[in-house]
């Protein structure tokens, strides 16, 4: 998930000043209702997780396509930790067909039955293509799943009872698998991973970065901790130390738009207003919809510029694409201080 501020502003003034730490940005993996989706309370919802087939976090994004037979509803994008979400979905059958690199795994679908209006966990996991050998990671860059050859049987059984759990939601009792993981197996790459993103979701920032820096130091070229200490950085406002690891992110997979959102917003935090809106703009063309919260940060990179008018479209841009984003009031109120 990727969360930034959630306090009230006050002033317009200040607002440039405390942007980092005043919001929350809306969830990449989360869905809006689509045309055949019901808006009435008396609905269910699908929530899940997608995994890789060792059982470690996804490390690049996904697709996820919600199907009612061959019609497909809606399409979105899961969240750094694979994690997705429909709602308002009404009772009966739906497929959700999951969609990775063509080039490694294959389209993955599964039949969910909604019924009593609830609410259904699920963990998919992609599957290797039979020719996926001849695909290998670009030099340099090492895949989680060939790092974790090597993982004793006893420390995986405890990773995966641990990523299952806290799929499901019981997130304590699936914490303590993985941290048992780690106990067995000191060098886990993706326990260590897992248990830093669970950490930093909980906000309990210190953890996630000795869990991420500990990753790190095992495998420099891992792009997931790299990236996840960025968040971190951000979050405690250390823009600096933050663009030391997300360019690092960015130069091992350029390709991914969480990157990129968060060394513009780092960028921004240190007044590099150049390098923050072409950030802040690759975000947009890779990510889409998914990462509109992108416009949100374009706006202060403009009203920095003086460039109010620019700014205002920029805040009409997000609320357009997230109307009932967590940021949408912040923008709403922002957008008429500017006029």
């Amino acid at each position: 998930m990727i969360t930034l501020y959630r306090r009230r502003w006050c002033l317009l003034i200040l607002l440039v000043a405390v942007f980092i730490d005043e919001a929350e940005a809306q969830q990449p993996g989360a869905a809006a209702p689509a045309p055949g989706v019901s808006t009435s309370r008396e609905t269910g919802g699908i929530t899940g997780r997608v995994q890789l087939p060792s059982g470690n976090n996804v490390s690049t994004w996904v697709k996820v396509t919600l199907r009612i037979a061959q019609q497909p509803l809606m399409t979105i994008t899961a969240d750094k930790n694979g994690e997705f979400r429909f709602t308002n979905l009404r009772n009966g059958v739906y497929w959700v067909e999951v969609v990775g690199d063509s080039k490694l795994y294959e389209t993955v679908t599964e039949e969910v039955e909604i019924n009593r209006n609830r609410t259904i966990n699920l963990t998919i996991t992609l599957r290797d293509r039979k020719d996926a050998a001849a695909s290998k990671p670009p030099a340099g860059v090492v895949s989680v799943a060939e790092l974790e050859q090597n993982v004793p049987a006893r420390a995986r059984k405890e990773y995966e009872k641990g990523t299952k759990l806290i799929g499901n939601g019981d997130v304590v009792p699936g914490l303590e698998h993985i941290r048992q993981a780690i106990i067995i197996y000191p060098d886990y790459l993706a326990a260590r991973n897992e248990l830093g993103s669970q950490y930093l979701k909980q906000k309990r920032l210190q953890e996630a970065v000795e869990q991420f820096e500990a990753t790190i130091k095992l495998v420099p070229q891992a792009f997931a901790p790299r990236l996840n200490i960025g968040i971190v950085l951000v979050e405690q406002k250390k823009y600096r130390e933050a663009l030391e690891h997300l360019n690092r992110a960015v130069s091992i997979d350029a390709s991914q738009p969480a990157a990129h959102l968060y060394r513009g917003v780092a960028s921004l935090g240190v007044d590099e207003l150049t390098g923050a809106f072409e950030e802040l703009s690759k975000a947009l063309i890779l990510g889409g919809d998914q990462y509109a919260v992108a416009h949100y940060y374009i706006a202060f990179v403009r009203i920095k510029r003086g460039e109010k008018p620019e700014a205002a479209g920029e805040l009409q841009a997000y609320l357009k694409a997230a109307p009932d984003g967590e940021l949408a009031e912040h923008a709403k109120t922002l957008l008429a201080s500017l006029k």
